[in-house]
Protein backbone atom coordinates (compact mmCIF):
# COMPACT_ATOMS: atom_id res chain seq x y z
CA UNK A 1 0.00 0.00 0.00
CA UNK A 2 2.71 2.12 0.94
CA UNK A 3 3.35 2.36 -3.05
CA UNK A 4 -0.05 3.01 -4.28
CA UNK A 5 0.90 6.90 -5.25
CA UNK A 6 3.06 5.30 -7.85
CA UNK A 7 -0.66 4.43 -9.89
CA UNK A 8 -2.08 7.46 -10.58
CA UNK A 9 1.50 8.62 -11.20
CA UNK A 10 1.92 6.68 -13.90
CA UNK A 11 -1.30 6.79 -14.99
CA UNK A 12 -1.05 10.70 -15.55
CA UNK A 13 2.28 10.57 -17.14
CA UNK A 14 0.40 8.12 -19.84
CA UNK A 15 -2.07 10.42 -20.42
CA UNK A 16 -0.28 13.67 -20.48
CA UNK A 17 2.19 11.83 -23.12
CA UNK A 18 -0.76 10.90 -25.70
CA UNK A 19 -2.84 13.64 -24.96
CA UNK A 20 0.07 16.26 -25.85
CA UNK A 21 1.46 14.48 -29.13
CA UNK A 22 0.66 16.11 -32.38
CA UNK A 23 0.59 13.28 -34.63
CA UNK A 24 -0.73 9.61 -34.28
CA UNK A 25 0.14 6.41 -36.41
CA UNK A 26 -1.04 3.13 -36.05
CA UNK A 27 1.21 0.51 -36.91
CA UNK A 28 0.25 -3.38 -38.31
CA UNK A 29 -1.18 -5.68 -35.16
CA UNK A 30 1.65 -7.78 -33.92
CA UNK A 31 1.03 -11.38 -33.00
CA UNK A 32 3.15 -12.88 -29.90
CA UNK A 33 3.07 -16.27 -28.58
CA UNK A 34 5.68 -17.26 -26.12
CA UNK A 35 5.81 -20.65 -24.20
CA UNK A 36 7.75 -20.55 -20.96
CA UNK A 37 9.09 -22.85 -18.78
CA UNK A 38 9.08 -22.18 -14.98
CA UNK A 39 11.41 -23.72 -12.34
CA UNK A 40 9.69 -23.73 -8.83
CA UNK A 41 12.59 -23.48 -6.26
CA UNK A 42 12.59 -22.90 -2.84
CA UNK A 43 9.13 -20.77 -1.24
CA UNK A 44 8.12 -18.38 -4.02
CA UNK A 45 11.50 -18.24 -6.07
CA UNK A 46 12.08 -19.23 -9.39
CA UNK A 47 13.67 -19.45 -12.46
CA UNK A 48 12.68 -18.66 -16.10
CA UNK A 49 13.53 -19.87 -19.57
CA UNK A 50 10.74 -18.53 -22.38
CA UNK A 51 10.64 -18.45 -25.98
CA UNK A 52 8.84 -16.03 -28.22
CA UNK A 53 8.17 -15.61 -31.52
CA UNK A 54 6.91 -12.38 -32.75
CA UNK A 55 4.65 -12.87 -35.98
CA UNK A 56 4.10 -9.00 -37.80
CA UNK A 57 0.60 -9.24 -39.84
CA UNK A 58 0.76 -7.58 -43.15
CA UNK A 59 -1.70 -7.64 -46.61
CA UNK A 60 1.00 -10.12 -47.71
CA UNK A 61 0.57 -12.90 -44.86
CA UNK A 62 2.76 -13.44 -41.62
CA UNK A 63 5.96 -12.45 -40.67
CA UNK A 64 8.30 -14.16 -38.69
CA UNK A 65 10.69 -11.71 -38.22
CA UNK A 66 13.33 -12.92 -35.03
CA UNK A 67 13.20 -15.01 -32.30
CA UNK A 68 13.82 -14.17 -28.52
CA UNK A 69 15.05 -16.20 -25.62
CA UNK A 70 14.39 -15.31 -22.25
CA UNK A 71 16.07 -16.26 -19.21
CA UNK A 72 15.09 -15.06 -15.29
CA UNK A 73 15.86 -15.64 -11.85
CA UNK A 74 13.57 -14.07 -9.13
CA UNK A 75 14.32 -14.59 -5.59
CA UNK A 76 11.89 -13.19 -2.51
CA UNK A 77 13.43 -12.06 0.65
CA UNK A 78 10.03 -11.61 2.20
CA UNK A 79 6.27 -11.56 1.31
CA UNK A 80 6.74 -7.99 -0.14
CA UNK A 81 10.48 -7.73 -1.41
CA UNK A 82 11.69 -9.48 -4.30
CA UNK A 83 14.67 -8.93 -6.82
CA UNK A 84 16.04 -10.57 -9.60
CA UNK A 85 18.20 -10.50 -13.13
CA UNK A 86 17.03 -11.52 -16.83
CA UNK A 87 18.75 -12.22 -19.94
CA UNK A 88 16.69 -11.42 -22.98
CA UNK A 89 18.58 -12.48 -26.89
CA UNK A 90 16.80 -11.63 -29.89
CA UNK A 91 17.88 -13.55 -33.00
CA UNK A 92 17.28 -12.23 -36.30
CA UNK A 93 18.77 -11.86 -40.22
CA UNK A 94 20.02 -8.85 -41.32
CA UNK A 95 22.37 -7.72 -44.11
CA UNK A 96 26.12 -6.39 -44.04
CA UNK A 97 27.28 -3.51 -45.98
CA UNK A 98 24.59 -3.16 -47.78
CA UNK A 99 25.02 -7.05 -49.49
CA UNK A 100 23.10 -9.47 -50.79
CA UNK A 101 24.31 -12.73 -48.23
CA UNK A 102 22.48 -12.54 -44.73
CA UNK A 103 23.75 -12.67 -41.59
CA UNK A 104 22.34 -13.82 -38.26
CA UNK A 105 22.53 -10.80 -35.53
CA UNK A 106 21.95 -11.21 -31.59
CA UNK A 107 20.92 -8.25 -29.47
CA UNK A 108 21.72 -8.71 -25.85
CA UNK A 109 19.51 -7.08 -23.32
CA UNK A 110 20.72 -7.97 -19.44
CA UNK A 111 18.93 -6.41 -16.62
CA UNK A 112 18.60 -6.01 -12.75
CA UNK A 113 15.25 -5.75 -11.08
CA UNK A 114 13.19 -5.22 -7.86
CA UNK A 115 9.58 -5.70 -7.54
CA UNK A 116 7.09 -5.33 -4.30
CA UNK A 117 4.08 -6.94 -3.75
CA UNK A 118 1.35 -5.60 -1.49
CA UNK A 119 -2.68 -5.45 -1.64
CA UNK A 120 -5.41 -3.24 -2.44
CA UNK A 121 -8.32 -4.87 -0.74
CA UNK A 122 -8.65 -8.58 -2.59
CA UNK A 123 -6.81 -7.19 -5.42
CA UNK A 124 -3.07 -8.04 -5.46
CA UNK A 125 -1.03 -4.94 -6.59
CA UNK A 126 2.93 -5.05 -7.63
CA UNK A 127 5.13 -2.60 -8.85
CA UNK A 128 8.82 -3.71 -10.78
CA UNK A 129 10.93 -1.19 -11.32
CA UNK A 130 14.15 -2.74 -13.63
CA UNK A 131 17.15 -0.95 -15.52
CA UNK A 132 18.65 -2.36 -18.61
CA UNK A 133 20.95 -2.06 -20.93
CA UNK A 134 20.16 -2.84 -24.97
CA UNK A 135 23.56 -4.44 -26.47
CA UNK A 136 22.66 -4.19 -30.18
CA UNK A 137 24.39 -7.00 -32.53
CA UNK A 138 23.34 -5.46 -35.47
CA UNK A 139 25.12 -2.06 -37.17
CA UNK A 140 22.88 0.71 -37.22
CA UNK A 141 22.05 0.50 -33.50
CA UNK A 142 23.72 1.92 -30.72
CA UNK A 143 23.52 0.69 -27.15
CA UNK A 144 21.57 2.28 -24.46
CA UNK A 145 20.25 2.01 -20.99
CA UNK A 146 16.66 2.00 -20.36
CA UNK A 147 14.53 1.91 -16.83
CA UNK A 148 11.35 0.78 -16.49
CA UNK A 149 8.63 0.94 -14.03
CA UNK A 150 5.26 -1.77 -14.55
CA UNK A 151 2.58 -0.99 -12.36
CA UNK A 152 0.06 -4.28 -12.26
CA UNK A 153 -3.71 -5.10 -10.63
CA UNK A 154 -4.68 -8.86 -10.91
CA UNK A 155 -7.27 -10.82 -8.25
CA UNK A 156 -7.22 -15.05 -8.94
CA UNK A 157 -10.92 -16.03 -8.98
CA UNK A 158 -10.76 -19.87 -7.92
CA UNK A 159 -12.88 -22.25 -9.96
CA UNK A 160 -12.04 -25.12 -8.62
CA UNK A 161 -9.53 -27.56 -6.56
CA UNK A 162 -6.71 -26.48 -9.19
CA UNK A 163 -8.29 -24.49 -11.81
CA UNK A 164 -8.30 -20.36 -11.40
CA UNK A 165 -8.99 -17.22 -13.82
CA UNK A 166 -6.94 -14.19 -12.68
CA UNK A 167 -7.42 -11.25 -14.67
CA UNK A 168 -4.89 -8.41 -14.80
CA UNK A 169 -4.21 -5.14 -15.93
CA UNK A 170 -0.39 -3.55 -16.22
CA UNK A 171 0.90 -0.42 -17.75
CA UNK A 172 4.81 -0.27 -18.18
CA UNK A 173 6.87 3.35 -18.76
CA UNK A 174 10.21 3.01 -19.61
CA UNK A 175 12.42 5.73 -20.79
CA UNK A 176 16.12 6.22 -21.93
CA UNK A 177 18.68 6.99 -19.12
CA UNK A 178 20.08 10.50 -19.82
CA UNK A 179 22.93 11.87 -17.98
CA UNK A 180 23.57 14.59 -20.54
CA UNK A 181 21.32 16.59 -23.47
CA UNK A 182 23.28 18.40 -25.75
CA UNK A 183 22.16 21.80 -26.29
CA UNK A 184 21.70 21.48 -30.32
CA UNK A 185 19.73 18.37 -29.85
CA UNK A 186 15.90 18.08 -29.90
CA UNK A 187 13.92 17.95 -26.31
CA UNK A 188 13.33 14.30 -25.70
CA UNK A 189 10.23 12.89 -24.45
CA UNK A 190 9.61 12.34 -20.65
CA UNK A 191 8.65 8.61 -21.40
CA UNK A 192 10.46 6.86 -24.79
CA UNK A 193 7.81 3.56 -24.57
CA UNK A 194 4.65 3.14 -23.13
CA UNK A 195 2.84 -0.52 -22.63
CA UNK A 196 -0.72 -0.60 -21.60
CA UNK A 197 -2.07 -4.53 -21.24
CA UNK A 198 -5.37 -6.53 -20.18
CA UNK A 199 -5.07 -10.04 -20.00
CA UNK A 200 -6.83 -13.17 -18.13
CA UNK A 201 -4.58 -16.01 -17.27
CA UNK A 202 -6.16 -19.49 -16.75
CA UNK A 203 -5.27 -21.82 -14.28
CA UNK A 204 -5.61 -25.10 -15.14
CA UNK A 205 -3.58 -27.11 -12.78
CA UNK A 206 -0.32 -26.24 -10.38
CA UNK A 207 1.44 -27.65 -13.63
CA UNK A 208 0.22 -25.67 -16.66
CA UNK A 209 -1.74 -21.88 -17.37
CA UNK A 210 -2.06 -19.83 -20.23
CA UNK A 211 -2.55 -16.42 -20.90
CA UNK A 212 -4.23 -14.32 -23.62
CA UNK A 213 -3.80 -10.86 -23.62
CA UNK A 214 -4.07 -7.80 -25.61
CA UNK A 215 -1.73 -4.61 -25.42
CA UNK A 216 -1.22 -1.22 -27.02
CA UNK A 217 2.43 -0.51 -27.32
CA UNK A 218 3.75 3.43 -27.80
CA UNK A 219 7.06 4.95 -29.23
CA UNK A 220 7.21 8.60 -28.25
CA UNK A 221 9.00 10.77 -30.46
CA UNK A 222 10.56 14.21 -31.06
CA UNK A 223 12.06 14.75 -34.23
CA UNK A 224 12.75 17.56 -36.77
CA UNK A 225 9.32 18.68 -38.55
CA UNK A 226 8.81 18.68 -41.94
CA UNK A 227 6.56 21.17 -44.06
CA UNK A 228 5.77 21.41 -46.90
CA UNK A 229 5.03 24.47 -49.36
CA UNK A 230 2.28 26.02 -47.90
CA UNK A 231 3.65 25.85 -44.48
CA UNK A 232 1.65 22.69 -43.39
CA UNK A 233 3.27 20.07 -41.23
CA UNK A 234 3.40 16.90 -43.11
CA UNK A 235 5.91 14.61 -40.58
CA UNK A 236 8.42 14.74 -37.63
CA UNK A 237 7.81 16.66 -34.67
CA UNK A 238 5.84 14.99 -31.50
CA UNK A 239 4.53 11.67 -32.91
CA UNK A 240 3.28 8.71 -31.17
CA UNK A 241 3.42 5.04 -32.92
CA UNK A 242 1.29 2.63 -31.84
CA UNK A 243 1.45 -0.87 -31.92
CA UNK A 244 -1.75 -3.14 -31.28
CA UNK A 245 -0.55 -6.89 -30.13
CA UNK A 246 -1.95 -9.76 -29.44
CA UNK A 247 -0.20 -12.43 -27.17
CA UNK A 248 -0.51 -15.82 -26.22
CA UNK A 249 1.72 -17.29 -23.12
CA UNK A 250 1.76 -20.98 -22.36
CA UNK A 251 3.48 -22.07 -18.78
CA UNK A 252 4.73 -25.31 -17.92
CA UNK A 253 5.89 -25.46 -14.02
CA UNK A 254 8.25 -27.44 -12.62
CA UNK A 255 8.13 -27.91 -9.11
CA UNK A 256 11.53 -28.87 -7.11
CA UNK A 257 11.75 -32.74 -6.08
CA UNK A 258 8.90 -33.38 -8.19
CA UNK A 259 5.56 -32.60 -6.27
CA UNK A 260 3.63 -29.88 -6.51
CA UNK A 261 4.04 -27.32 -2.72
CA UNK A 262 2.13 -24.54 -1.74
CA UNK A 263 3.75 -21.06 -3.44
CA UNK A 264 2.49 -17.62 -4.76
CA UNK A 265 2.99 -17.88 -8.70
CA UNK A 266 3.29 -14.01 -10.76
CA UNK A 267 1.78 -13.75 -13.68
CA UNK A 268 2.95 -14.98 -17.45
CA UNK A 269 4.19 -11.58 -17.98
CA UNK A 270 6.65 -11.78 -14.62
Amino acid sequence: MRYLYCLPLALSLFWAVSATAQRRTISSTLLLPELQTEFALKDDDYLLVGLRAPLLTASSGIDLQRLGLNVGYERFWDQQWSGGATLRAEFYNGYSGGGDVGKLYTDLVPELFVRHWSTLGSFNFRQRLGIEYFVPGGENSESRAITRLRLDLDRVFPLGEHAAIRPRLAYEAAAYLRLQREETELKERVIDFGTLRAEVGVIVSPRFDFTPWVASQSTYLNTLPQYDALGNQTSGGRTNFIAPIIGLDMRLTLFRGGEPFERRQLPTQH
